[in-house]
């Protein structure tokens, strides 16, 4: 039980190369995705009745499920570690498993993708809430984005938190961490992908804009936003529209209204000019 609640700690982590991943949503996207990865599954006896699909994905990547008591599944999800980043799951929902951290290097992954064709990514830079990075996992996985990047200073994708946010996206589609953001920056402009970042002073209207096909949005801190230094190093910086008398959006709501615009105008183009012509 100790073993598994230090999980919640990134040290933890990073010493064992492995991550803890709670309740059924989650263990089901990393049973049917990512089974390779995966190393033990523990559940309870309602849990195991509720979802018998979690058994049978476990047997078949050659895992046999334990099955435990609700107060073990409620100490596997504690922690009592003091380390920066770890955070607690209270309601497990009867379902945890045990796997091996995915490949970490954000270069690689880069490289990985396509030569040409439409891209759309999503950087993190200073998010530190690993709610909010598992939220803006699960929208990246939603608009169909093709990678998540992590610049250094982010909450790690990887704790309990972050994976039960992102409700199983993050086995879903590439994510990546550890980018020193300058240098993310020159390689996405090499591989001809822009960047796009948001502030509410920018002149250029996300719903007035057509967006690049190859596309990296940047998204920063919840309280400070994109820093002036990578605003000026992006290729477009925009302004999302409000309407109403809130000053401004939260990050993940921000990430996700781009993220849309980006499928929306790849999909059934956008309206410009006053004759409201469409532009594919």
């Amino acid at each position: 039980m100790r073993r598994i609640a230090a999980l919640s700690g990134r040290s933890a982590r990073r010493r064992t190369g492995l991550l803890r991943v709670d309740g059924p949503q989650a263990v089901r996207s990393l049973l049917s995705e990512r089974a390779a990865d995966a190393r033990e599954l523990f559940l309870t006896e309602t849990a195991d009745a509720a979802h018998p699909e979690l058994r049978e994905l476990a047997e078949r990547a050659g895992i046999r499920p334990r099955t435990v008591a609700e107060e073990i599944i409620r100490a596997m999800a504690r922690s009592d570690d003091a380390d920066h980043g770890a955070d607690d799951v209270a309601t497990p929902q009867g379902a945890i498993a045990v796997a091996a951290r995915p490949a970490d290097d954000w270069s690689t992954a880069l490289g990985a993708l396509p030569d040409s064709g439409p891209l759309t990514l999503l950087v993190l830079a200073e998010v530190r809430d690993p709610g909010n990075v598992g939220t803006l996992v699960r929208a990246a996985d939603a608009a169909g984005a093709d990678l998540v990047v992590l610049a250094r200073a982010s909450a790690d994708p990887w704790g309990p938190k972050a994976i039960r946010a992102s409700a199983g996206s993050a086995f879903h589609l590439p994510v990546v961490t550890g980018a020193p953001l300058p240098e993310l920056l020159e390689a996405l402009a090499a591989r001809g992908i822009a960047v796009a970042a948001t502030s509410g002073h920018a002149d250029a209207d996300l719903f007035e804009l057509e967006l690049p096909g190859r596309l990296a949005w940047v998204m920063g801190n919840e309280a400070r936003g994109v820093d002036e230094e990578t605003l000026a190093a992006a290729d477009l910086a925009v302004r999302i529209p409000l309407a109403g008398r809130a000053e401004s959006l939260n990050v993940a709501t921000a990430a996700t209204v781009c993220l849309f615009e980006t499928l929306r105008q790849r999909h059934g183009g956008i309206r410009t000019g006053a004759a409201g012509s469409a532009t594919p």
